[in-house]
């Protein structure tokens, strides 16, 4: 016996220790910066931090804030903390469920050591707080105690709002649990009296009721456009499944094999229903609206239920060495194939960071810094000082000032145009336990001849990691350029290999190019006007598209990859 709580103990140091190895160095994801200006300023309606506003993890946040002096380290120091106490939490809960401390201890190590946790675990986000709260309000409900098992679950779902899909389901069936009507309406009006604590200042700061409606309303309408439909494009049901149910534990070859063994370790266990009804609630409610990019983050809090099951399936076999043979084994796999982004963020500065530390060494401050959209949280926190924009806005605003500098705050790779690039290692592992957004990220200075105002027809830059850019056509496009003396225009336009139609005729200015399937045309157009006019023969919708599960509603024509003025005076 003793000899397992040795080797129960040091499982858990392990496992906090590669956590703590991978502490980030800078801002690295998309809510970081958001988080970080909410510390110095609660205003949940300007998004800081963002909706639904995490007053909780706010508030402890300020109060680490006190002692650090810095709103990046606050949010450090709260993961850390969170992590430490998680590994506590999730080991007494499952060993309420379970009976074992063994068991608990299998189970815990396996989920802080899934490729999920690690990657999310120390950063500066709300994740790993509302996962350690998750822990406890776990065990609450499983020892039945009815005022715990309120107060965890309303401080979870306080901390971090969408665990309360996992949350409230597992918070009901713990109630439906008790033995007594008292035990059950002291439990729920507790609940609602936990939660009121933390809804009350989130009122208060959306200015009351309608102020807080509104922030929701609109969050919830962006989540309808966006998560639960234009995000899931280009996915089949099969890979929705396997983003959130195998991604979150490793390659196939990891976790397959562990998902096998969770579904073996199903037991008919009383404690068991509250942690499966809310899994299972939760993974029901992912699969058919969550955004699959961002499903490994997202899967977290189903996480515990798969965690607890192999758990029991490894502690019913009779040979110890099998058992700390198989954990040690995942273990180690899952850290393998998570180190290329758990290191490198504790190695290298994080690209969104890395790039607006170039700006303000190198960019003049009456330059105007233009962001893709992924980065504008980082380049409304790190650039303060410097005018920041989005890009059309910014080009409808200063394109034709051309006595103002402007610089490309890029999402990717600049390819062969001028600026700096700062990048982190493109690895399988990057690709599937991230968003695969800000793995490279480039400052582009933009020349006064590529500069241009978009008046109508344009959709806004795409562009690859690997600096493929291009701006997708409508109907009709309309381009308004700088007043630069240039007798011609260079115009690129291209069509991807999974072009709808076999070729299409595209007019610029009394110019006509032919495009087939992937494509690229360049056209030298004689300017006559400051008014550059592109007319496609055919458009198409990909979400009409038959057989497709492409969910974008736009209408659109070819790729516009250039446009440049030639021979300026």
């Amino acid at each position: 016996m003793r000899h397992w709580k040795l080797l129960s103990l040091l499982a858990l140091v392990v496992v906090a220790a590669l956590h703590y190895r991978s502490t980030p160095l800078a801002i690295w994801e998309f809510d970081e910066p958001f988080f970080a200006m909410g510390i110095e300023h609660y205003q949940p309606m300007l998004h800081h931090p963002p909706p639904p506003g995490y007053p909780l993890y706010m508030g402890f946040g300020k109060l680490v804030a006190l002692f650090t002096g810095d709103p990046f380290r606050a949010l450090l120091v709260t993961s850390i903390i969170a992590v430490a106490a998680g590994l506590v939490a999730f080991t007494f809960a499952f060993r309420e469920i379970s009976g074992s401390l063994t068991t608990g201890v299998l189970a815990t190590t396996l989920l802080y050591a899934s490729p999920a946790v690690l990657v999310s675990g120390t950063l500066p986000q709300s994740d790993a707080g509302a996962l350690a709260l998750f822990g406890i309000a776990i065990w609450a409900c499983a020892r039945g105690n009815p005022i715990a098992m309120a107060l965890a679950c309303a401080a979870a779902v306080g901390w971090r709002v969408q665990f309360s899909i996992a949350v409230v389901p597992m918070f009901l069936v713990a109630v439906l649990l008790l033995k007594t009507w008292r035990d059950r309406v002291n439990a729920l009006a507790t609940f609602a009296g936990g939660c009121l604590l933390w809804l009350v200042p989130l009122l208060v700061a959306t200015e009351g009721l309608e102020g807080f409606w509104k922030m929701m309303s609109g969050q919830a309408a962006y989540y309808a456009r966006h998560d639960a439909d234009l995000s899931r494009s280009g996915y089949s049901p099969s890979q929705i499944a396997l983003r959130f149910l195998a991604h979150p534990w490793g390659p196939k070859w990891l976790s397959l094999p562990l998902l096998a063994v969770a579904l073996a370790g199903i037991r008919k266990n009383r404690k068991l229903l509250p942690i499966a009804a809310g899994a299972l609630v939760y993974f029901a409610f992912a699969l058919a609206t969550m955004d699959p990019g961002d499903a490994v983050r997202y899967a977290i809090p189903g996480l515990p239920l798969i965690a607890i099951l192999a758990a029991i399936a490894l502690a019913s076999i009779p040979f110890e060495a099998v058992v700390i043979a198989g954990a040690a084994a995942y273990v180690m796999g899952a850290y393998l194939y998570s180190v290329p982004v758990i290191r490198t963020r504790n190695d290298l500065v994080a690209p969104p960071t890395a790039a607006a530390q170039w700006i303000r060494a190198n960019v003049p401050k009456h330059a105007v810094v233009l962001y893709d959209m992924p980065l504008r949280p980082h380049a409304e926190y790190l650039l303060r000082g410097w005018k920041v924009m989005r890009v059309d806005a910014g080009l409808l605003r200063y394109g034709a000032e051309l006595s103002v500098p402007i610089v490309l705050l890029a999402d990717g790779e600049r390819g062969n145009a001028p600026g700096q690039t700062f990048r982190w290692p493109d690895t399988d592992a990057y690709r599937k336990l991230t968003r695969q957004h800000y793995g490279a990220v480039s400052v582009i200075p933009m020349r006064s001849v590529e500069r241009f105002r978009v008046i109508e027809g344009v959709h806004a830059p795409e562009r690859t990691r690997e600096g493929l850019t291009w701006r997708w056509l409508g109907a009709k496009g309309v381009l308004e350029l700088p007043n630069l003396g240039a007798k011609s225009v260079r115009v690129v336009l291209r069509t991807p290999p999974e072009y709808p139609l076999d070729e299409n005729r595209v007019t610029i200015e009394g110019t006509t190019v032919t495009l087939r399937r992937n494509e690229t045309k360049e056209a030298l157009v004689p300017l006559t006007s400051n008014r550059i006019t592109i007319v496609p023969e055919k458009t198409f919708v990909p979400a009409k598209l038959p057989g497709s599960n492409n969910r974008d509603p736009r209408t659109l024509s070819v790729m516009l990859v250039a446009i440049e003025q030639i021979d300026p005076q």
